[in-house]
């Protein structure tokens, strides 16, 4: 991870990651990243300036080398037991925080027409929160490890019992068998989806509900919130396969991992391995946290925030609202005229388009509002 970061960053226009994200409304959420990452209490990120990393207007983003390595220097000295708590606790906290704040929003909106602003303000800031986490998760693990190796530590990395990918893809085989249990094999469902059983529509709507958050980083990509996506998948993952050998690899990826006890470790070395498994797990969970807040959380209070507007613009529409950024939304400030520019120079932006497989109907149906 560190020598990736490294090579990249070595020429000052070349970016670490290309078109990662385009909806003007996602790319002002990075725009509070660094402010963000000020409060988390690291060493040497205590300014805005000291955060690594940027994204351009083009969606692409940025580390800086000098930054990344200025924080490498850093944190093996700051590591203690205590400073190493620290970390987890801030961490999991951060994460625990913007999950309560996702399922809480949608129900604090319905009732308290007056907070949907303060309570979108709470939102964004958690979920830049735990992006700065996310950008930091390119370079800390390995910092950890590192410091793992110097402490003596020979062990193997301490990776989560079950991987978020591995529960994911069990889920998945297992919405596959049901639907084949009710006559819907994968090519069946998707030739006649959404026109099947009412027993299928339930169980594949479900399973949605429960996996929204997992799939690319863009919002405006579709994800396992889509059931048409989901379909898809169970086509091009289960359609002629042999069922019982997926079932076989799956058997072992559901043996629970023998994790090594730290019970007799010293102490340096128990701290250090258990703040790096939080990392570690958090790594197949960092865009599961922000685009699951943006599902369940965030579109309620677009909504919500929509009906408000309208009362000045009677002609704005729900998806309007994305080619907003966040401080415009908060202070209210809609200028329908910044909405089209925003929305005709995303509509020109072919490539974006066509990198993450979004149609012109995408917005639309993702914000329920199709």
């Amino acid at each position: 991870m560190l020598n990736e970061v490294g090579q990249t960053a070595t020429t000052a226009a070349q970016p670490y990651r290309q078109h990662i994200i385009g909806l003007p409304l996602q790319c002002s959420l990075f725009g509070q990243v660094a402010r963000a990452a000020t409060t988390i209490g690291l060493p040497s990120l205590t300014t805005e300036q000291d955060f690594p990393a940027r994204l351009d207007e083009n969606g692409d983003l940025f580390l800086d080398r000098w930054q990344v390595a200025a924080l490498t220097r850093a944190l093996p000295s700051w590591f203690t037991p205590e400073t190493l708590e620290f970390m987890h606790t801030t961490h999991a906290a951060a994460c625990d925080a913007l999950v309560d704040a996702s399922e809480n929003a949608a129900r604090v909106t319905a009732s308290l027409d007056g907070a949907a602003r303060k309570v979108w303000e709470d939102l964004a800031n958690k979920m830049a929160l735990v992006l700065a986490y996310g950008i930091l998760s390119k370079f800390v693990p390995d910092i950890l490890l590192r410091a793992l190796a110097d402490a003596g530590d020979a062990e193997p990395p301490p990776f989560p019992e079950q991987s978020a990918g591995a529960e994911l893809m069990q889920n998945t085989f297992a919405l596959y068998q049901a639907c084949c249990a009710l006559k819907y094999p994968p090519q069946r469902l998707q030739r006649e989806w959404p026109r099947v059983s009412p027993e299928v529509f339930h169980l594949v709507s479900e399973f949605c509900n429960r996996q929204t958050g997992f799939g690319p980083l863009s919002w405006d990509s579709p994800g396992y919130e889509d059931p048409n996506y989901v379909v898809r998948l169970l086509h091009s993952a289960f359609d002629e396969v042999d069922a019982k050998e997926v079932r076989r690899h799956l058997s072992f990826v559901k043996r629970p991992a023998v994790a090594r006890s730290t019970i007799n470790m010293p102490t340096e070395i128990a701290a250090l391995r258990h703040v790096l498994g939080f990392w570690l797990d958090f790594l197949e969970r960092e865009t599961w946290y922000v685009r699951r807040a943006f599902y369940v959380g965030m579109i309620p209070l677009l909504r919500r925030l929509a009906a408000q507007y309208r009362r000045q613009i009677p002609t704005l529409q729900l998806v309007d609202l994305l080619f907003l950024d966040i401080r415009e939304l908060v202070a209210g400030t809609v200028d329908p005229a910044v909405i089209e520019t925003r929305r005709r120079r995303y509509i020109e932006n072919t490539e974006y388009l066509s990198l993450h497989g979004i149609e012109p109907s995408r917005l639309a149906t993702m914000l329920g509002s199709s």
